[in-house]
């Protein structure tokens, strides 16, 4: 059977090539099963965010003599195929690599982006086979940024040559559109939503001009199933975008998950909102799996001071900025301050250096024990890897989705108008997994987690989330003057 043999190759691989991760073998065979049945199957574990895993799947599917997809970044298809593949060759592997595609006898193994799996699926390009997506729980942001479009001014003008007549209107309809989204927008603003008679407008003449390129045409469709839609600005170059993107992400692929059989990785600790949006899209998981990583996991100590404001309070950014000073003050490893308002975390940066100097950082790497460094989220999550886990991580304000912006109002408009909790089923899941991704390492040290926002305490979804961050510890405090 594809597992035993799948075991004993294994072996044979780690006798050569040795791994911390004890669970490499039961990776393999669980792998293996799924390959072997066609069944669809999630896997949580935080080893996704290491190299240590691959054998587990390369293993089976060479094994599998079936053809399958491998759909992971760039970088990692660079490693695998310029630092890893070899070593499978000493094991009696006799395969060719040719344009990201293992390449054996009787099958082929395609190392792909997602961006190419889209691509070859609008294509019809495509055959019935397995799908590996590994780093799913970054799966909707790589979806959105591969379905979405931009329509910039180039595009305006950048249509075939029999059209020229439109060409003409839709230099006008470009000016009149620009002057009114840069009187109507204030300093500095960014993105702006659309009026009624905008709206109407762009649509008018979108479908107009369906015919006249590909990216009108794209942006017809687009439209028509009712994605959101909104207005970039940039005010240096005094130009406007439109962006398009959808709602619902995995409506626009359904089909493609639904036709293959598919196994999902996720490097989070575990699973709690990928299963619902696959529940939700009719897309059935036989089974939801979680594996310990290759370090030993510790408790997070939490700690949340008593008596903390809500951001809507006039004090509130004094107050969190007077505990953020005192919760510097003695700590004996790096200190991370996470916040993505940026003006609030740029004040918070200044008010810290005026008390601890040099040892202050604004997105910026730590090279001393006792540094302190202020940054958004996903400046965080992005970089985390090369620095070392923090002594602690402190969070002045949660990172719930801005209402401001366009895209969120369109977001929220479209679960109402479903009659769903718009806060439970997008609000509240996009900022725990931002959350739970940013205090990850203090897992490996059993670091400190502080939460300054009042609304992790006072409001029941905020003690929801809290109680989702595991393991913990909680502390009722951290210095004898709390």
């Amino acid at each position: 059977m594809l597992e035993a043999r799948t075991h004993n190759y294994l072996k044979k691989f780690l006798s050569k090539n040795p791994t911390n991760w004890k669970h490499l073998y039961s990776f393999g065979r669980i792998v293996a099963s799924f390959v072997r049945k066609k069944e669809n199957l999630l896997i949580n574990s935080e080893i996704f965010l290491t190299e240590e895993w691959l054998p587990g799947i390369l293993i089976a599917l060479f094994l599998n003599q079936e053809n399958a997809k491998f759909i992971i970044s760039a970088d990692k298809i660079k490693f695998i195929v310029d630092k890893h593949l070899h070593l499978y060759k000493k094991l009696g592997f006799n395969f060719s690599v040719q344009n990201n595609q293992i390449i054996f006898s009787k099958h082929k193994i395609v190392l792909q982006t997602i961006d190419d799996l889209l691509n070859d699926f609008c294509q019809s390009n495509y055959e019935k086979q397995i799908i590996i997506f590994t780093d799913v729980d970054r799966f909707k942001k790589k979806l959105k940024k591969s379905l979405s479009i931009t329509l910039c001014k180039k595009d305006w003008f950048n249509i075939n040559d029999s059209f020229l007549r439109e060409e003409k209107e839709l230099f006008k309809t470009y000016d009149l559109l620009k002057e009114k989204f840069f009187l109507r927008a204030i300093p500095h603003q960014t993105s702006i939503s659309l009026n009624i008679n905008e709206v109407n407008l762009l649509r008018k003449i979108i479908k107009r001009n369906a015919y006249c390129s590909d990216k009108f045409a794209k942006l017809n469709k687009a439209i028509s199933s009712g994605w959101a839609f909104w207005i970039n600005l940039d005010h240096d170059l005094f130009e406007w975008y439109l962006e398009v993107e959808p709602i619902d992400h995995f409506v626009e692929i359904k089909e493609l998950l639904n036709k293959n059989s598919m196994i999902f990785l996720s490097s989070s600790r575990r699973d709690h909102f990928f299963k619902r949006y696959l529940t939700k899209n009719d897309i059935n998981l036989a089974s939801a799996i979680s594996l310990k990583s290759c370090f030993i996991e510790k408790n997070i100590i939490i700690y949340i001071p008593s008596k903390l404001l809500l951001p809507n309070n006039p004090l509130f950014v004094e107050s969190t900025i007077h505990n953020c000073k005192k919760l510097s003050f003695l700590s004996k490893g790096v200190s991370i301050f996470l916040s993505n308002e940026n003006s609030f975390k740029i004040k918070l940066a200044t008010e810290l250096a005026s008390v601890y100097g040099q040892r202050v950082l604004l997105e910026n790497y730590p090279k001393m024990d006792n540094q302190i460094v202020c940054s958004s989220y996903e400046w965080w999550i992005n970089n985390l890897h090369l620095i070392y886990p923090p002594d602690q991580i402190i969070i002045p304000l949660l990172p719930l989705p801005n209402m401001a912006e366009p895209k969120n109002q369109q977001t929220i408009s479209f679960f109402r108008s479903k009659s769903n909790n718009w806060f439970r089923e997008f609000m509240f899941p996009e900022s725990f997994q931002i959350i739970d991704k940013a205090v990850s390492p203090l897992r490996k040290n059993s670091g400190k987690l502080v939460f300054l926002d009042g609304r992790i305490s006072k409001r029941k979804w905020g003690r929801d989330m809290l109680e989702m961050i595991q393991p913990q510890k909680s502390i009722t405090y951290m210095y004898p003057f709390d």
